[in-house]
Formats: C-alpha cells, structure tokens, sequence
C-alpha cells in the first residue's frame, strides 16, 4: 500500500502488505519514497522513528516529545493494531466492530 501526499511528494509505501500496490513513481519521478514494512509498523518504537521520517519529509513537526504525547501515541497504536486483528478481508476489508470490549 501507498499512502501518497501529492503536494508535498512524498510517498509512505508498505512493502510487504500482499494486498498492496506500490507507488507509482513514473506519476511523481520527483517523489521521497519512504519504505516501511508491517513489522515496522507493529512495532511502537518502529513506529515512531517512522513517524518521526514521515513527518520530516513532510515538513512538518512533531508534538513536543512529552510523556503525555508519548502515552497518547502508544493508546493510538494499540488501538488501531488490535483494531487491525478483528479486519475480516472476506468482508471488503470491513473490520467486526461488534467484539467484546467495543
């Protein structure tokens, strides 16, 4: 999968997702690519060195590096990766939303 911000040309590609495409460089020749696999973005600390690399070519910044944004990135990473767990591919990638705990 590529997640692509065409005004700012950069490019943020899964490598080994084996549902995605990757990113069409003939469309933007001038493009940063930034490659990740899945693992990278399991992994909370991976994660976040892969934000910090995104946000950079994106020019942009990150929140100050405090405890409470450190807590809250963690909450959203575990949100969406035990999210990510209940996606059933058969159902055009919608995920179960009727789990327990929801």
């Amino acid at each position: 999968m590529a997640l692509y911000w065409p005004e700012q040309h950069v490019a943020l590609e899964i490598v080994d997702d084996p549902h995605a495409r990757p990113f069409d460089r003939a469309s933007d020749p001038d493009a940063t690519v930034i490659q990740a696999t899945v693992a990278e973005i399991s992994d909370l600390e991976s994660f976040r060195a892969l934000a910090k690399r995104l946000a950079a070519a994106l020019g942009e910044n990150l929140p100050e590096d405090t405890p409470l944004f450190r807590r809250r990135q963690a909450d959203l990473h575990a949100f969406a990766f035990s999210r990510a767990s209940r996606c059933r591919p058969s159902l055009h990638n919608r995920c179960d939303t009727t789990a327990k705990g929801d």
